[in-house]
């Protein structure tokens, strides 16, 4: 199964999984092909398979930040997953590229029932977002999961 592949997504159980495929739609875009816009409602993830994805953000001063995606199983669009209503970046793909939709909500209810995954991803995430906007990744809380921080709570 391909979601296995993804590391976020490889200890997860394999009913988990195959209920996460279901609901998951593998798109090929073409190069220069937007699969979001910032602003955009954020109610998907994405799993890169094939091609390259630049993923950038513009703010009001005019100021830009951005970052490639690229390599097989490599995610992008997982801010959703922090609880972010809308895009906070565009992502155009730079050559002809294959990747897996994910509903956010769908992805929420299998990670909720896999804490371990869901701290890894949220890691990745934050991780991201303190090397590429280091003044915004402090607004961000617990909001990926709301289980995870009663699970912290009682570590």
């Amino acid at each position: 199964m391909l979601l296995a592949n993804c590391a976020h997504l490889a200890d997860i159980d394999s009913h988990d999984l195959v209920g996460l495929a279901r609901s998951a739609v593998c798109r090929l875009a073409f190069e220069g092909e937007r699969i979001f816009v910032q602003g955009g409602s954020a109610d998907r993830v994405f799993i890169l398979l094939d091609g390259a994805v630049t993923v950038e953000r513009s703010s009001a001063s005019g100021s830009s930040t951005s970052y490639e995606v690229f390599g097989p199983y490599a995610t992008f669009g997982d801010l959703a997953l922090l609880g972010e209503p809308e895009r906070r970046y565009t992502a155009t793909t730079r050559v002809d590229s294959v990747f897996i939709e994910l509903p956010a909500i769908k992805l929420v209810e299998v990670l909720s029932a896999n804490p371990p995954q869901a701290l890894a991803w949220r890691g990745a995430i934050m991780a991201r977002l303190h090397r590429k906007e280091p003044n915004e990744a402090s607004s961000f809380d617990w909001r990926i999961l709301g289980k995870l921080p009663n699970l912290f709570a009682a570590a």
